[in-house]
């Protein structure tokens, strides 16, 4: 150290460096960084003299024991059991729970009604007197009260609750102060309200070493850490979808609960970000790595009988022709004669006519994946003369579409690309994100195929807040890079999906002119081989 030193800048890995740390002339200086990897880390440090001189840089390389396994595993697939290979801990569901098959990952979820049914361990699994984090899937039914999706019981209180607040109307992580009646309580707080039946990632996070609470909800964290100095430890069982409270059980959940997992220590940023992207764990099948997607709308015009078209996925979200007919593929006509049958696709005018789906279907501020069959009939945007902006499908808010896919075609040409969008706000004057093909085919049948990732690093892999990026893929070529567009500024649409028209600046525009045969929806962010996987499946 030398004498004239009045201020240091550090950087741990490849993580950015850190705000000058003022101090006095020569003075040293000590800081708890903690590591964010297994392995290897290397801390940097630098010292600045009054004139903004730096010292030569200083190297520091240090091992790190690889992370503690998580200290529970419930995947809820038609059993409480624990997936754990140490300790495990089975749920055993009580009062009017059930497991159903619209799960958020494998074949069942865990399903309860808001009046007696929840899951709970027959013995204590967390310390909460030490660092602990929760996770848990949820999709929640109703708003009026307060919902708890995760706790574990004390004597008279609980230790920690995971909960949906009817008064904040928030997502809140809170800590009980103490085990008793009416215990002081403090709480992280979302920053948005939740959105109800859509799958929703909650983890909380009690870092005892830095004295502080943290709710993440899709992997980002809500607000600053909260303070938080009274530990004690909560030596009851762990209760999925109720609170213990004033020495009896309340505020159980209503909806789905699914993949809850407990750890026995505080979680990095990174380590939620992963959680939260929900990856395939099993190496047998070659599919290790990939995300665990969640299907909740798939529609198919080709099969349809009649309007509404009825929804495939399981979730029974019918989509409403508005004006949109069903009729007869131009590239499929058939042939009586021959014996040939026509193909059936919806038909959309590209002036008024739409279809809808009551929504919404996805947590647009998590990752979600849309594909839907088109074909644009170029005829309809003949006059060069004319600029043309057509949406094949999106999610409605009030004032702007949340998110978007469409083609758009610049006066003087008759050549145009297909876009996936996002804008930064539900207002007027909204700046839009897009992601952009090369020249768009037309007057023929295109998958579109649109991502969001709520994961994605768009910048410092540590920096939750850059996190978040728009991938569009036609047939099975990704546009705009390897890493998409970055995106971090997500919100919530809460209108109708919406096949052949927007929301643009509080009015209905964009009518699309053409056909769609088919549209999904699911949570989670498809990756690359899936949707070229799922291409070579529908030829």
């Amino acid at each position: 150290m030398q004498s004239d030193v009045t201020s240091y800048q550090w950087k741990l890995n490849s993580g950015k460096i850190s705000d000058p740390i003022l101090v006095s002339k020569g003075a040293p200086l000590s800081r708890t960084i903690a590591p964010d990897q297994a392995g290897e880390n290397t801390l940097q440090v630098l010292g600045y003299d009054d004139a903004g001189n730096s010292s030569l840089t200083g190297y520091y390389s240090f091992n790190v024991k690889g992370a503690e396994l998580p200290s529970g595993i419930w995947h809820l697939d038609n059993s409480g059991s624990d997936s754990t290979t140490a300790t495990a801990h089975t749920l055993t569901t009580g009062g009017a729970a059930t497991y159903s098959a619209l799960a958020r990952a494998g074949s069942h979820t865990l399903n309860l009604d808001g009046t007696s049914g929840y899951a709970a361990t027959s013995q204590t699994v967390l310390d909460t007197g030490k660092s602990f984090s929760v996770s848990a899937w949820v999709r929640l039914k109703d708003a009026s009260r307060n919902y708890t999706a995760l706790s574990q019981a004390g004597t008279t209180a609980s230790g920690f609750q995971l909960y949906y607040s009817s008064a904040y109307k928030a997502w809140i992580f809170n800590r009980h102060g103490s085990d008793i009646a009416g215990p002081v309580i403090t709480r992280s707080i979302s920053a948005m309200p939740p959105t109800l039946n859509v799958w929703t990632h909650l983890t909380g996070v009690y870092d005892a070493a830095a004295g502080s609470i943290q709710l993440y909800v899709n992997g980002r964290p809500q607000g600053e850490p909260v303070s938080f100095t009274t530990p004690w430890n909560a030596t009851g069982a762990l209760q999925v979808g109720r609170l213990h409270a004033s020495a009896a059980y309340s505020e159980y959940f209503a909806g789905q609960i699914d993949e809850v997992h407990v750890w026995s220590r505080a979680l990095a940023d990174s380590e939620v970000i992963q959680d939260a992207a929900l990856e395939d764990e099993d190496a047998t099948d070659g599919t290790a790595g990939s995300p665990l997607m969640a299907l909740l709308g798939s529609w198919n015009a080709t099969t349809a009988a009649s309007s509404p078209i009825a929804d495939e996925s399981g979730y029974g979200h019918s989509m409403a022709l508005n004006g949109a007919t069903l009729a007869i593929d131009p590239d499929n006509p058939g042939d009586p004669d021959l014996g040939l049958p026509s193909r059936q696709v919806m038909a959309l005018n590209g002036t008024s006519n739409y279809a809808s789906v009551a929504g919404p279907l996805t947590d647009d501020t998590g990752s979600f994946t849309a594909t839907a069959w088109v074909r644009l009939d170029s005829h309809k945007l003949a006059d060069t003369s004319k600029s043309y902006q057509v949406q094949v499908l999106g999610q409605s808010g009030t004032t702007q579409s949340s998110w978007g896919v469409w083609y758009e075609q610049p006066a003087g040409t008759t050549q145009g690309k297909w876009y996936f969008g996002r804008p930064n706000k539900d207002a007027t004057g909204a700046s839009w994100t897009k992601a952009q093909s090369e020249v768009a085919q037309t007057d023929t049948w295109v998958r579109l195929t649109l991502v969001y990732d709520a994961q994605q690093a768009s910048g410092d892999e540590t920096d939750t807040a850059t996190h978040g990026a728009l991938f569009l893929y036609v047939d099975t070529t990704q546009v705009d890079g390897d890493h998409g567009v970055p995106f971090t500024t997500p919100w919530q649409g809460g209108g109708q999906i919406e096949v052949g028209r927007a929301r643009t600046d509080g009015a209905a525009t964009r009518y699309f002119p053409g056909h769609v045969a088919s549209v999904r929806v699911w949570a989670g962010a498809m990756n690359a081989s899936q949707i070229g996987d799922m291409y070579a499946d529908e030829q």
